[in-house]
């Protein structure tokens, strides 16, 4: 990645950007017994499929054990299913079942409930600027996301 600068604006940027993710984090996410890696965990099968375990410690930032025992207790919780790869029979792949795509539906409809809930108490004005800015941030942080994980996956080759 490039390298920090000592640009004022990119420090009220990064202040905003850590700002709405404690809201996400600490006031919008219900994670009912479930830690965040857990959520992460289960957020990266379902958004890029199958994976090994030893890539899904990997992309989480956690430990081959850490991320074994992680697997085993979401297979006894009927999250996520093993299956041979294809390539390797030797290899399992981890994969997200339909009761862990279903939680994670049921998580996000929930955060976004109580977000549009936080959000009449905005006033009209507050509101209307909130909406402007969204629209135009919204491909931004897209484009950010793509560009994070592209480095992500750069650096784990």
């Amino acid at each position: 990645m490039g390298q920090a600068t000592n640009d004022p604006e990119q420090g009220v940027i990064a202040e905003a950007f850590d700002e709405v993710m404690r809201l996400v984090i600490r006031h919008l996410t219900d994670y009912r017994g479930l830690t965040f890696t857990t959520i992460m965990f289960l957020g990266t099968l379902d958004r890029d499929g199958p994976s090994r375990l030893t890539s899904l410690g990997a992309a989480e930032g956690i430990s081959q054990p850490s991320a074994s025992q992680l697997v085993q207790r979401l297979e006894r919780q009927g999250l996520v299913v093993r299956s041979k790869d294809p390539q390797d029979g030797r290899v399992s792949l981890i994969a997200i079942s339909e009761a862990g795509r279903a939680l994670l539906a049921d998580r996000l409809r929930d955060r976004h409930d109580r977000l549009a809930d936080l959000l009449t108490t905005l006033s009209p004005e507050d509101d209307a600027t909130l909406r402007s800015a969204m629209r135009a941030a919204g491909p931004i942080v897209r484009r950010l996301i793509d560009a994070s994980s592209r480095s992500d996956d750069v650096a784990a080759d």
